[in-house]
């Protein structure tokens, strides 16, 4: 028997599956295979992601009666993201369904991709504008094919100790970042402490920032421009804060206990992040602080200019390599755009959701203590359309890499680096590597 290579294999299990996905309504799972009981293996990295889908799974099997069971593996993180990599290659013995933490896509659509696209039937059953999609699909689409789907809907606010900010006489809601800069370098000047700091190895505050003002990473191509303008603006913006006096360089990344120390004491009184931030990272890890915490839209940059942006995130894909990947698409929609299924994740841990008709249960929207019983959802639900589209590439690894090292240390560190040398020296490092890679 001729064995196939490993891209013709693909190629073939690809257009069984493409020619596969013309699978049933809604009301009821895809009649294939019925009546054999099948178990689909499910790969994820960490419990926390699985709870709410077996949860989102018992409730698929009372409204579609599936002839499938599923199997939750959980294995450490960089562990599963190799073995989804050697499977996929090896053509077997890999998952069905699995989760993709967002910085690991990359690594999966170089050369041929090997999750199924979602796109087609999505568009079929008039999802996908129903979804916030630059947390629900941007993070894992490329070329125009959707290759996952999260249910994490990352918004980004800015977070403050309200107590503090207005003890000092802090005017909010703060609608600038013109406006920050003021009211940080008169709290600096009257306290001796910080509105806000900036971190020096690390690129998630300068990416918001930045996609805050429709930029980012890549282009629409999916090629780097770190020395985009916006970006070289962002960088600047954040060097000169710095050299003003009135933000402080956050401590090492590694360093969480030296930071919760600064947010716990009020010698820095605010950040910028989504939920699994200020939500989760902050409730977990300063519990004490309850209830001294307010949210509000990010500062804008132009009048009438987005107050938001979105961070992070995991999605779900389906292997093309599946023999029950119709089945596992059915799932994966369907526990993705289920409100009932998706409030089991808000109810776990507090993570408001994609699928924007969620947002009809009055539960996303309830007082949090822990936020002053502000209602958070309700700001959520306004800013989330005002996150901008933004797009992934195969060379995140190489660009978000070269922008930390080349871009933003130097930058921050060095009072004598100017943030457009250092973007500058960033693309090149970035090109270099990839057409090194490449050649």
């Amino acid at each position: 028997m001729n064995r196939m290579d490993r891209r013709t294999f693909v190629k073939v299990a690809g257009g069984m599956v493409a020619g596969s996905l013309l699978f049933g309504g809604c009301g009821e799972a895809p009649a294939f295979n019925r009546g054999v009981k099948k178990t689909l293996n499910f790969w994820a990295f960490s419990d926390t992601r699985t709870a709410w889908q077996k949860k989102a799974f018992e409730l698929y099997k009372k409204a579609r009666n599936p002839d499938f069971e599923i199997n939750w593996l959980i294995m450490p993180y960089n562990q599963m993201h190799d073995q989804i990599l050697i499977t996929s290659q090896a053509g077997s013995g890999g998952p069905d369904i699995a989760d993709i933490e967002i910085s690991q896509f990359a690594r999966f659509i170089k050369g041929d991709v090997i999750f199924v696209d979602m796109a087609p039937k999505l568009q079929a059953m008039n999802l996908m504008d129903q979804f916030y999609r630059p947390s629900a699909t941007d993070p894992w689409s490329w070329q125009g094919h959707v290759y996952g789907i999260g249910n994490e809907l990352n918004t980004v606010l800015l977070s403050y100790q309200w107590d503090i900010w207005e003890k000092a006489r802090v005017k909010t809601p703060i609608n600038s970042w013109d406006d920050f800069a003021e009211e940080a370098k008169r709290f600096h000047s009257d306290t001796g402490k910080y509105l806000i700091d900036v971190p020096f190895d690390a690129w998630g505050d300068w990416w918001i920032l930045a996609l805050q003002q429709r930029s980012g990473f890549f282009n629409a191509q999916g090629q780097p421009v770190l020395n985009d303008p916006i970006n070289v603006r962002t960088l600047a913006f954040q060097k000169q804060a710095l050299k003003d006096g009135w933000a402080t360089t956050r401590p090492p990344s590694q360093s969480q206990a030296s930071y919760m120390a600064a947010l716990s004491s009020g010698n820095v009184t605010s950040l910028i992040g989504p939920s699994w931030q200020f939500s989760g990272f902050v409730q977990q890890n300063i519990s004490q602080t309850k209830g001294q915490w307010h949210l509000q839209p990010l500062p804008a940059w132009t009048p009438g200019g987005s107050r938001t942006a979105t961070q992070g995130g995991t999605g779900v894909s389906v292997m093309k390599t599946s023999s029950s990947a119709e089945e596992a698409l059915d799932f994966v929609l369907y526990e993705h755009s289920t409100p009932e299924a998706l409030l089991n994740d808000f109810t776990l841990r507090q993570t408001w959701p994609t699928f924007r008709p969620a947002f009809a249960d009055a539960r996303l929207s309830e007082p949090l203590a822990f936020f002053d019983n502000q209602r958070v959802g309700t700001l959520i639900q306004e800013l989330s359309p005002e996150i901008n589209q933004w797009y992934n590439s195969p060379y995140w690894p190489e660009t978000t890499s070269a922008c930390i090292a080349y871009g933003i240390t130097p930058a921050i560190q060095n009072a004598a680096v100017s943030a457009q040398q250092a973007l500058d020296n960033a693309q090149k490092q970035t090109m270099d590597t990839i057409n090194f890679e490449t050649a």
